[in-house]
């Protein structure tokens, strides 16, 4: 397989939690099975994900450029390049782009997630706080 960044593959996630997934290897866009996902999440400054665990999946975070923080369980991490987080299955995590240029990390999931679940989510999250908003 080969996959190469192309930003019209990008998954774009509404405010609050602005930001652009990139699907790399995924059940749903490689070539032959898989047992693990990667995808590229990037935020621009003072963008967040929300705060959020994946109950079935380990997650794993590796910082590419930029700089935030980022959360795991009860810890607050600083998130520089060539460092990396893992939240375990139920495990809460966040990350927020505190830095003045784009954050970027490659997010590895096993068992891996989809494309379309990961649209699905982030979808599902924004919703979310539009309903907190509303009230």
């Amino acid at each position: 397989m080969y996959f190469v960044y192309d930003p019209a593959r990008g998954i774009p996630v509404d405010k609050p939690y602005q930001r652009v997934m990139m699907p790399y290897m995924m059940p749903d866009t490689a070539s032959c099975p898989i047992d693990f996902s990667v995808h590229l999440t990037e935020w621009r400054p003072g963008s967040q994900v929300d705060e959020h665990c994946h109950e079935d999946a380990l997650e794993v975070m590796y910082c590419v450029s930029g700089c935030g923080l980022a959360s795991v369980g009860d810890q607050i991490y600083k998130l520089e390049e060539n460092s990396m987080i893992a939240a375990a299955p139920g495990e809460l995590h966040c990350i927020k782009n505190t830095g003045s240029e784009m954050l970027r990390c490659l997010c590895i999931f096993s068992p891996p997630t989809t494309a379309e679940d990961l649209r699905r989510r982030a979808e599902a999250a924004v919703e979310a706080s539009r309903e907190d908003y509303s009230d």
